[in-house]
């Protein structure tokens, strides 16, 4: 048998370049992600025919999925050029629906976020829909509580809304709910109180409350005021409304809800489980898919997507993907941060 010839060896630069491993490898790169944004693209424009087969109008979805465990990836104004750049690529949609994967992050910007989204709704059967296939916590579950509706599966989850402020621990930075801090101080007030009753020393009880960074604490105070503020107005404004038509009735209920997903005695914990029975339980409008629904596996099957898509190397190895911003029309938008 004849030996098959040896190829030639490439010599022009640009030959050698695209012989080389690291080229194929780039090349392979690309072709996975364009072949995953295809498929992604397809998934949500399944996803939009099965939601406007279901409500009978135009609904269109946009993706807003943070990486969890990284200090930096959190809700906050720079995402909003992001989101305004995926609304625009909208047109015509009476029912948007918001695919949200995020573990919280600043709330002052979430009523913003919220009316951005409404600004974009025409037509005679407005609404704003939050999609959770897994995880939407703290200030994502603010966000939520400014649609009309949340649509979750067996596996979504809801969290409590009260505040975190970042403390160091031992050169550790650990979040820590600003509740603690304001119960520090009312405790310690009401041992004094009861300790002058009955003419017991406060001296010691005095030096503790002195070693607190008191302006800090009612700082912390305000900012629950303020969590519990914002989600009873979105929840008044929008997504009571229909069921509770008189005002005062209305703004009654949204201060109640706000206040079972601010309190320490119903979720003890910030990273506290809140299932979709719990949130309908809750007062909050939810609709529930079965785990073995077609819209449910079609969002499932995307979310993983969109995950496997944060996983995979950009074109910085240096760098990792933290924000995933898309629509059906081809908007990808991905932002990059050191690890």
């Amino acid at each position: 048998m004849a030996t098959p010839p040896t190829p030639p060896v490439p010599t022009e630069p640009s030959q050698k370049a695209q012989s080389s491993p690291v080229f194929v490898a780039v090349i392979n790169e690309l072709n996975v992600n364009i072949d995953q944004l295809n498929k992604r693209r397809l998934l949500i424009e399944r996803i939009e025919a099965d939601l406007t087969a279901r409500y009978g109008c135009q609904n269109r979805l946009i993706t807003y999925l943070l990486r969890f465990g990284h200090s930096r990836t959190l809700m906050h104004t720079g995402d909003i050029p992001h989101i305004e750049s995926l609304l625009n690529s909208l047109s015509g949609a009476e029912q948007i629906n918001v695919l949200l994967h995020s573990p919280g992050g600043d709330g002052t910007v979430i009523e913003k976020m919220v009316e951005m989204c409404r600004a974009h709704l025409v037509g005679t059967n407005k609404k704003l829909r939050v999609i959770v296939p897994n995880i939407a916590k703290s200030a994502a579950t603010l966000f939520a509580l400014g649609a009309d509706e949340i649509m979750m599966g067996y596996c979504s989850e809801l969290g409590p809304i009260d505040p975190q402020v970042p403390t160091s621990v031992s050169g550790t930075t650990q979040w820590v709910s600003a509740f603690a801090f304001v119960e520090a101080r009312d405790k310690l007030m009401k041992q004094i109180t009861t300790a002058a009753k009955k003419k017991e020393p406060t001296v010691g009880l005095l030096q503790q409350l002195a070693g607190l960074n008191i302006p800090f604490t009612d700082e912390m105070e305000n900012q629950i005021e303020f969590a519990k503020k914002t989600a009873s107005t979105l929840l008044s404004k929008y997504m009571l409304k229909p069921k509770f038509p008189n005002a005062a009735r209305r703004n009654r209920k949204a201060r109640e809800i706000a206040g079972k997903l601010l309190s320490k005695h119903l979720f003890p914990s910030h990273g506290h489980y809140i299932d979709g029975s719990t949130a309908k339980q809750l007062g909050l409008v939810v609709e529930l898919l079965d785990k073995d629904a077609a819209l449910w596996k079609l969002i499932w099957d995307f979310y993983i997507r969109c995950e496997i898509q944060m996983n995979l190397m950009g074109a910085n190895p240096g760098m990792i993907k933290t924000k995933l911003f898309e629509a059906g029309n081809g908007v990808s938008l991905i932002t990059q941060d050191s690890p």
